[in-house]
């Protein structure tokens, strides 16, 4: 969706469209399907259809409000968010003038990396969310036919003059086989979780760990995640030049669509403002970006870490293990603190972050289980140009997500 077709809810106003007759319906292997950009009124239209997948604990209003709301940060304004409908000319218009939504999805550009042995290139790439197929029309192909087209049409949309777009990646709730078969390849999706911590059980275990800061929005600003991921990037490929090194940007932009859909909510729900946005230890550096994330049952509310920050040069340090413990503790606290009963996620977890969340559990004579998923939010990419072999996707956390 340009920014030109950006909807606006007081002018533009519409519902769920009425669905074709089953005998109606085109193959989806008919040539006269294609996947074109949205209108305005198409887009409320995608929105109408996939409300109930997740608006989560939102009426519908309040869904379509935070999505225009999100449509406006910095990471997707501008004309950076496309929405995409399969559809057909050889159907008649709806009354309103629309065209039939056999198939829909989203698309947002963004900036990443790809780095190989050593070297460090700036690339353009795309994030795929909301695809949706309404119940009617599902089991017909029309979706695996959308991804195809689209995959392809990536490759060129809105390409930069000095950029390639070198890669697309979207995050599979279906399991790891649908998307696969259209060239996202499924990479290692993994978390761990750790439970919400009461006020008193923080202090006490606290007390032994060092002293850490909490992170307002303002204080994000002042913290070079992308320059620890760059160096990363630089390093691991350095290390190993015969694999493919590539990431998402971790930047202000990314926080601030997730910051953004946090704060509309809380406040929706009756939460308040949440200004607190992660948690730093000055001494090394190390930090932890975080938001709340409201399923539609309130058991599965649930505090996601977004990045994780590593200073090269302090991950090895005899303060790290210790400094990560401290404000995985905090998270913990946060999390209880915002009734989050599913507690804390952290994707992606590093050796250091595990080590420090081994050393939490170890007084409870617990154990960190590493969680790999299986079914949801699977990280998946696929490559423009190359087959998706010997590539490693670092950082995959929930910052890249969409």
């Amino acid at each position: 969706m340009s920014a030109s077709t950006t909807p606006s809810n007081d002018v533009l106003t519409t519902s769920k469209p009425p669905a074709l007759d089953a005998q109606s319906l085109p193959s989806a292997q008919s040539q006269d399907l294609k996947v074109e950009p949205v209108t305005p009124l198409e887009y409320l239209q995608t929105a109408h259809l996939n409300a109930e997948e997740w608006k989560g604990p939102l009426d519908l209003q309040q869904y379509l409000e935070r999505e225009e709301i999100l449509q406006q940060t910095n990471l997707t304004k501008d004309g950076r968010i496309t929405g995409w409908i399969l559809t057909s000319d050889a159907f008649p218009l709806n009354p309103d003038g629309t065209r039939q939504i056999f198939a829909s999805c989203e698309t947002i550009q963004t900036c990443a990396y790809v780095a190989q042995q050593g070297k460090l290139d700036n690339v353009q790439a795309h994030g795929i969310a909301s695809v949706f197929t309404r119940s009617e029309y599902r089991g017909k192909g029309y979706a695996g036919r959308m991804m195809r087209e689209l995959g392809k049409r990536l490759e060129s949309w809105q390409k930069l003059q000095d950029l390639p777009n070198a890669f697309s990646v979207l995050y599979s709730d279906i399991g790891p086989n649908f998307y696969a078969r259209h060239g996202w390849k499924v990479f290692p999706s993994t978390h761990i979780y750790l439970a919400p911590l009461q006020q008193n059980d923080y202090e006490r275990a606290q007390g032994q760990l060092p002293s850490i800061e909490a992170l307002t929005m303002s204080d994000l600003q002042h913290i070079p995640t992308v320059k620890y991921v760059e160096q990363r990037l630089q390093e691991q490929s350095t290390i190993q030049p015969n694999k493919t090194y590539v990431a998402i940007r971790p930047d202000l932009e990314h926080f601030g669509w997730h910051t953004a859909r946090d704060e509309f909510q809380c406040q929706l729900l009756g939460k308040g403002h949440p200004t607190i946005k992660g948690a730093i230890h000055r001494e090394t550096g190390l930090a932890l970006i975080w938001c709340r994330v409201f399923a539609t049952r309130e058991h599965d509310w649930q505090l996601h870490i977004l990045h994780t920050v590593i200073p090269p040069e302090t991950q090895n340090s005899g303060d790290a293990q210790g400094a990560i413990a401290a404000l995985l503790l905090r998270a913990q606290l946060e999390a209880s603190q915002w009734d989050m009963a599913a507690g804390v996620e952290v994707w992606d977890p590093t050796e250091l972050t595990l080590a420090a969340a081994q050393k939490l559990k170890s007084a409870e004579q617990g154990k960190v289980e590493v969680i790999t998923r299986d079914k949801e939010h699977l990280c998946s990419l696929r490559w423009n140009s190359h087959d998706n072999e010997d590539v490693v996707w670092l950082a995959d956390e929930k910052y890249a997500w969409c």
